[in-house]
């Protein structure tokens, strides 16, 4: 089950996706929608050479389950794992599932 593209808001205005990102979400199965929420609503780590990961921890779990209906955070739930990066211009790099545990500091 998806997400009607009516609940979900678009990527912020001052946000745009570069080809290489839009090539990746196809590629990886990363649904439009997701990615909007995770812009929106994800944590900002900062990488420390001028782009910031964008990504799913547990406040932000909590966010997501005020912000969606039960069936809408069932189907996020199992994008969890994806992360964004995101130039410091605003521009969607690229997003992918994480397949090592994340060490942030």
């Amino acid at each position: 089950m998806t997400i009607p593209a009516s609940t979900v808001p678009p990527i912020k205005p001052n946000y745009r996706m570069t080809t290489h990102a839009s090539a990746r979400l196809q590629q990886r199965g990363i649904p439009a929608w997701y990615l909007a929420l995770l812009v929106q609503h994800g944590k900002t780590i900062h990488d420390g050479h001028g782009a910031v990961l964008k990504t799913v921890n547990k406040a932000t779990r909590r966010k997501l389950q005020a912000v969606l209906s039960r069936t809408e955070y069932a189907d996020a739930e199992r994008y969890f794992d994806v992360y964004a990066v995101v130039s410091c211009d605003h521009a969607v790099i690229t997003a992918a599932h994480r397949t090592r545990r994340a060490h942030f500091h």
